[in-house]
C-alpha cells in the first residue's frame, strides 16, 4: 500500500510538472508574438514616417521650383532655354521624357538640404528637375522646344541615415524617396492661373504668374 501510494504521489507530481512546463512554454510563445508583432508595428510606423518626411521633402522642392520658374520667366528666361541646360538627366517613373537638372540664373538644385525639425535626426534633401509636357509638339525637336509654355517639374525628397551631427552618415545611406511632379504654366503679365487642383486646363495642381516678355 505504501508503494503504490508513493507512485500514485510521484505521478501526480510529474504530471503537474508537465502542465506548469506546458503552461510556461504556451507563456513564453505568446510573449514571442507579443514582441514581434510590436517589432513589426514599431518597423511600420518608421517606414510611414520616412515615407512622410520624403513627401513633405518632395512639396518643398516643388514650392522652390515654382518660385525658380517663376524667377525665370520674369527674366525672360524662355522654358526652351532651361530644356538646353547641360546635366545628368534622370529616368522619371512612368516613362516619358528623362528629366533634366532645373538650372535658373546659373544656380541648380542638386540635393537641397533641409533643415530637421527640432528633436528629429532625419537629414532630407530634394532634387528638382524639369521636363517638356507630352502634348508640346516641340518635343519632336532635339532639343526639346517649349512651344505652349507649359513644363513639367520634378522634385525627389528624399531621406538619409543621420551621423547624429545634422549630416548624412559617410558614405550615404538612403532611407526614403518621393518623387512629385506637377505642370507649371508660365505666364504672361496679367494673365490668371487657377491655383487649385483639378481647375486649370492644363490639369495640374499649381499655376505660375511671370512677368516675362509673351
Amino acid at each position: 500500500m505504501r508503494g503504490r501510494r508513493i507512485t500514485r504521489a510521484g505521478a501526480e507530481r510529474g504530471g503537474a510538472l508537465i502542465i506548469v512546463l506546458l503552461v510556461v512554454l504556451v507563456l513564453t510563445i505568446i510573449g514571442i508574438g507579443v514582441a514581434y508583432f510590436t517589432q513589426l508595428e514599431d518597423q511600420s510606423s518608421g517606414n510611414i514616417r520616412l515615407a512622410k518626411t520624403a513627401f513633405y521633402a518632395g512639396e518643398s522642392g516643388l514650392r522652390t521650383g515654382e518660385a525658380a520658374l517663376t524667377q525665370a520667366n520674369a527674366t525672360g528666361t524662355a522654358g526652351s532655354d532651361l530644356l538646353r541646360t547641360a546635366g545628368t538627366t534622370i529616368a522619371l517613373p512612368g516613362g516619358g521624357a528623362a528629366g533634366i537638372p532645373l538650372v535658373v540664373d546659373s544656380v541648380g538644385y542638386d540635393q537641397v538640404l533641409i533643415r530637421a525639425a527640432q528633436g528629429t535626426r532625419d537629414v532630407s534633401t530634394f532634387t528638382l528637375y524639369i521636363r517638356n509636357n507630352v502634348e508640346d509638339p516641340g518635343n519632336i525637336s532635339a532639343p526639346p522646344l517649349d512651344t505652349d509654355r507649359i513644363l513639367n517639374l520634378i522634385s525627389v525628397g528624399q531621406v538619409w541615415a543621420s551621423d547624429g551631427a545634422g549630416a548624412r552618415t559617410v558614405p550615404p545611406r538612403l532611407l526614403a524617396t518621393k518623387i512629385l511632379e506637377e505642370q507649371i504654366r508660365l505666364g504672361r503679365p496679367g494673365e490668371s492661373v487657377a491655383p487649385q487642383e483639378g481647375v486649370n486646363e492644363s490639369g495640374t495642381n499649381t499655376g505660375q504668374i511671370g512677368s516675362g516678355n509673351p
